[in-house]
């Protein structure tokens, strides 16, 4: 294993301009929305916009230049993987093989300094509640994590909402035209794949998997387990205005 930084070296790092770029946060943002701060690499690649076969490969070089900066301000040892080739990912993350996708998950340490300077990149919406049988689950109960992690993640909203545009999919509300610039922007993205149908193997592309639904859709749209499709709930609004 690399050098072990403390949480009071990874502040200062993080809090450093010529250290630590707006691409390396991301990368950390992207990692810290998952449960338990992991994901598989591929993963982030796609939620920072990477494409290609190998979305990750990107992540790849621009830990590795991060290392090397670090490396210039602290004593930091790399774990070497033949000639003069280096596992940097080693210095941010733990790692694994699971399938055919490899898994990082963010060091302690670092966790708690992005945690400790608020740069988690968490955008809490307290009033995103899923309703089952009556009763109002939070976005931390169990069986929802794993879709919130991704509904939640900043850059997957994002990437989501510049595609498909900040109107609800089901029934075309759009916050602006309503409540002017305050609504800018707002809007709930909902998840199409429902979580028992999620694998190990599974990874969420946000354009192709979320969608952007205004709060009353949301909430309708998880009233049934499996969630309503979205072209299901259409049609029970548009029978509703017939009768």
């Amino acid at each position: 294993m690399a050098s072990e930084l403390s949480t009071a070296q990874w502040s200062e790092i993080l809090s450093r301009q010529e250290l630590t770029n707006e691409t390396d946060l991301s990368i950390f943002q992207a990692l810290y929305s998952f449960d338990g701060h992991k994901a598989y690499a591929s993963q982030v690649g796609l939620l920072l916009g990477y494409k290609g076969k190998s979305p990750h490969a990107p992540l790849n070089s621009e830990i590795g230049r991060l290392a090397k900066r670090i490396a210039k301000h602290y004593d930091i040892q790399f774990i070497e993987r033949n000639s003069r080739k280096y596992k940097y990912w080693d210095l941010f993350f733990n790692g694994w093989k699971e399938g055919k996708f490899f898994v990082w998950q963010l060091r302690p340490e670092l966790a708690q300094a992005l945690e400790g300077l608020k740069l988690t990149g968490e955008q809490p919406y307290p009033e995103e509640l899923l309703v089952e049988n009556g009763l109002a689950l939070t976005e931390g109960a169990k069986r929802t994590v794993v879709v919130n992690a991704y509904e939640r993640n900043p850059k997957a909203r994002s990437i989501c909402i510049i595609h498909w545009g900040s109107q609800c999919a089901v029934c075309g509300f759009n916050f602006v035209n309503t409540y002017g610039a305050i609504g800018s922007g707002f809007i709930h993205v909902h998840h199409l794949v429902p979580v028992a149908e999620i694998g190990k193997s599974y990874q969420v592309n946000p354009i192709e998997d979320l969608r952007p639904v205004c709060p009353n859709c949301h909430a309708m749209l998880h009233t049934s387990n499996p969630p309503l499709s979205i072209e299901q709930l259409r049609e029970l609004i548009h029978a509703n205005k017939g009768t």
